[in-house]
C-alpha cells in the first residue's frame, strides 16, 4: 500500500512529461516507418526489379515494420504514464482535502493513513458524534492511498508488458502484446528472466499440495509458494541440482534431528517451529492424522519431528491453516498477503503494529522483516507470471513460443524461465540474423580472388 508521504512526494507531472518525449518519439518512428515503405521501398520497386531488387525492398518493409513496432510500443508507454499521473493526481487532490479537513478538526493521521484525535477529548456517554469526523477522513484518505496503490500495481505490470516489446519487429505481434493477459505478453515478461531469483525448487507433487491446501483453507496459492520460495532449505539453494556435500550434509542433519529434536529448530520445507506446529494440529482437531488415524497431537516430539521433515505435504498444509488461524484470530497487521508472510517469520505486537502503520511497504521496516518484504516485492510479479502461463493452454504456450522464435535473430536462443513448474522452455530464433552474427549452418565456401 502507498503510505500518505509517498502519495504527498509523487511527482505526476513529471510522468505526463515523459508521456510527451514517448508521444514525440512515436511519431518521429511513424515517419520513418512511412518513408522505408512508400518512399524507398516503392522507388527500389521502379528502379530495381529481380531477385535483389525484391529482396532489398523486403529489407526495407521489415525495417518499416521495426518502426511501426517501436511506435506501438511508445504509444503504450505514453498512455500508462499518462493513466499513471491521471490516477495519482486525483488521488492527491482527494488526500490533500482530507488532510486539511482532519487538520480543522484536530485529528491525526499516520503513514498508513490511520485517523485518530490529536489531543485526548471529553465525548459524554453513549455519544457518537465525535466517531464522523474521524470516519470521513479515514474513508477518504483510505480510498485515495487504495487508488494509488491500484494505479502503482498496475502501471508497473504494464510496463513489464512494454519493456518485453523492445524486441518485436511485427507489427501484429506488438499489437497483440498490448494486451498484458494475452499468451505472447505473459511469455515477452518470462524471457526477461527472474531478476536472480532462484526458483522454487519443489518437486510437482509438492506444487499439487499447494493447490490442495489452498482451496481447503482459503489461503492463497500466491502466499503459499511464497513461503515455499523464502522458507526452502538452504542446501537445496545452495547446490541447485541437488546433491553434493552441501545437500547430503543437509539431509543427513534432518535425519539426525528424527533421532531428537533440536530446540527451537525450524522443521520440514516449510520451516515451521515445533510449537507453532502443534498449536495449528490442537486448533484443527481431526483435520491432521497418521496413516492410521492416530492424532499427529498426539505424537512425541521426536515422532513428529520425524513426520514434519519426511512430509513435506504435511508441511505445505500445516502452514496453510497456520495462515488461516493468523487471519482469524484479528485482522491487526494481517489485512494482505504481504502482511500475512511477514508474521509466518514473527507474529509480534510490533510487526502487526508495523503492518498497521506501513502496510506492505519494506521502505519503513527493519531487519529481518524489511528483507522479508523486500523479497515478496521483488517475487510477487514473478509468482504472477509463471500463475498466468501455467493458465494457458499447451496449445497456447506453443504459439507464444513460436512467436517469440519469429522475432528472434536466427543463432540466438529463447528461454522462459518461470519461478515455479515446469521448468526452463527454450527455442531457437528464426528470425533474420543480426549483423555481424555468424551463422549456425555453413556458409558456402569463399570465391577465390579473379586477376581483375
Amino acid at each position: 500500500m502507498v503510505s500518505v508521504q509517498e502519495l504527498k512526494d509523487a511527482k505526476p507531472t513529471q510522468w505526463q512529461d515523459a508521456a510527451d518525449d514517448a508521444v514525440r518519439a512515436a511519431k518521429q518512428c511513424a515517419a520513418l516507418a512511412g518513408y522505408a515503405r512508400d518512399e524507398i521501398a516503392d522507388t527500389l520497386k521502379m528502379c530495381w526489379v529481380g531477385d535483389g531488387g525484391r529482396a532489398a525492398r523486403d529489407k526495407f518493409v521489415k525495417h518499416a515494420g521495426g518502426y511501426e513496432s517501436a511506435e506501438i510500443a511508445l504509444k503504450e508507454l505514453a498512455r500508462v504514464y499518462d493513466a499513471l499521473a491521471l490516477d495519482i493526481i486525483d488521488a492527491q487532490r482527494d488526500l490533500t482535502g482530507a488532510l486539511t479537513y482532519a487538520n480543522s478538526h484536530g485529528l491525526k493521521v499516520d503513514e498508513s493513513g490511520r485517523v485518530s484525535y490529536a489531543k485526548p477529548i471529553m465525548v459524554p456517554k453513549g455519544d457518537t458524534e465525535h466517531l464522523k469526523p474521524l470516519h470521513h477522513a479515514a474513508d477518504v484518505i483510505g480510498d485515495a492511498l487504495t487508488k494509488a496503490t491500484k494505479a502503482d500495481l498496475t502501471a508497473a505490470s504494464q510496463l513489464r508488458v512494454v519493456e518485453g516489446m523492445v524486441d518485436l519487429k511485427d507489427p501484429k505481434l506488438a499489437r497483440q502484446a498490448l494486451d498484458p493477459g494475452s499468451p505472447l505478453a505473459i511469455a515477452l515478461r518470462l524471457s526477461a528472466g527472474r531478476d536472480g531469483l532462484h526458483p522454487i525448487n519443489v518437486p510437482q507433487t509438492v506444487l499439487d499440495a499447494v493447490d490442495r491446501a489452498s482451496a481447503e483453507t482459503g489461503i492463497s496459492k500466491k502466499l503459499l509458494l511464497a513461503t515455499l520460495w523464502q522458507e526452502q532449505q538452504w542446501y537445496q539453494n545452495h547446490n541447485p541440482s541437488l546433491r553434493g556435500p552441501l545437500t547430503e550434509f543437509g539431509r543427513f542433519f534432518d535425519w539426525g534431528l528424527t533421532l531428537g529434536p533440536v530446540p527451537d529448530k525450524s522443521l520440514g520445507i516449510t520451516h515451521m517451529k515445533m510449537e507453532t506446529a502443534r498449536k495449528v494440529i490442537e486448533a484443527n482437531p481431526r483435520k491432521f492424522l497418521t496413516a492410521d488415524g492416530k492424532d499427529l497431537g498426539t505424537l512425541s516430539d521426536t515422532e513428529l519431528t520425524a513426520v514434519i521433515e519426511g512430509n513435506p505435504d504435511l508441511d505445505v498444509r500445516l502452514s496453510a491453516f497456520h495462515y488461516k488461524t493468523l487471519q482469524e484470530q484479528s485482522s491487526y497487521g494481517t489485512r494482505s498477503d504481504a502482511q500475512l508472510f511477514t508474521l509466518y517469520a514473527a507474529d509480534t505486537p510490533d510487526v502487526r503494529e508495523k503492518n498497521e502503520q506501513y502496510g506492505d511497504e519494506s521502505e519503513h521496516r527493519g531487519g529481518a522483516i524489511k528483507a522479508r518484504l523486500h523479497n515478496w516485492e521483488q517475487l510477487s510479479p514473478h509468482l504472477d507470471d509463471a500463475a498466468a502461463w501455467e493458465g494457458l493452454t499447451d496449445e497456447q504456450r506453443a504459439t507464444a513460443l513460436e512467436q517469440l522464435e519469429s522475432q528472434t535473430p536466427a543463432g540466438h536462443h529463447v528461454s522462459l524461465d518461470p519461478i515455479y513448474g515446469g521448468g526452463v522452455t527454450t527455442g531457437t530464433g528464426s528470425g533474420a540474423p543480426e549483423p555481424g552474427t555468424p551463422s549456425p549452418e555453413p556458409g558456402p565456401a569463399p570465391t577465390p580472388p579473379g586477376n581483375g
